[in-house]
């Protein structure tokens, strides 16, 4: 039985970690994106920092638990098909081997993948803390945002406009912060 699960483990590291990339990455776009909504808002709202701790956490917390069951249900799904279209091919069950194994550790580790790293949205709390700029936390967000678009799969040049999709989204999140808090 470990041997199975070890051998399930090795295929799901040949064959699924550009998807579990891809969740590491969307999990840590969304946290960032989030953190960095409330705190632009929270900031020019001007709500003390002690309050804008649970806020922004609360915010990590809830794009946490989206990706979460986003994840489950997703990948349990497609691994489900895969795992019966296998089965059409093989034109057996697979139920208790190692692709059957390898699927469902698959999914674990897409939905751990996926739920923990909206947790990178700390990073602008941080900054913010810390230097009490929002500028300054907009512009090192921006730069976070594009230390993501580095770990996106692709050739330098779709790397370099993936950095310049992910720099433009985090710029339009604080701009429609700004523009709530100030209208509203």
């Amino acid at each position: 039985m470990s041997q199975k699960l070890l051998d399930a483990f090795k295929i799901v590291v040949k064959n699924d970690k550009s998807s579990i990339r891809r969740y590491l990455v969307l999990g840590a776009f969304d946290g960032l994106l989030v953190a960095l909504s409330i705190i632009v808002s929270s900031a020019l709202a001007k709500t003390p920092i002690p309050k804008l701790i649970p806020l922004t956490l609360s915010g990590i917390v809830g794009v946490s638990l989206s990706s979460m069951w986003n994840t489950i249900v997703v990948e349990l799904k497609e691994k489900e098909e895969e795992l019966k279209e296998l089965e059409k091919q093989m034109m057996r069950s697979l139920k208790g081997t190692v692709y059957d194994y390898s699927y469902k550790i698959s999914v674990i580790l897409s939905t751990i993948a996926h739920t923990l790293s909206p947790f990178i949205g700390l990073i602008p709390l941080l900054i913010y803390i810390i230097l009490k700029n929002i500028n300054l936390t907009i512009i090192l967000s921006a730069g976070s945002l594009s230390i993501l678009g580095v770990f996106y799969e692709g050739e330098i040049k779709e790397k370099i406009f993936t950095i310049i999709l992910m720099v433009i989204a985090g710029i339009v999140a604080s701009l429609f912060s700004i523009l709530i808090t100030t209208i509203l």
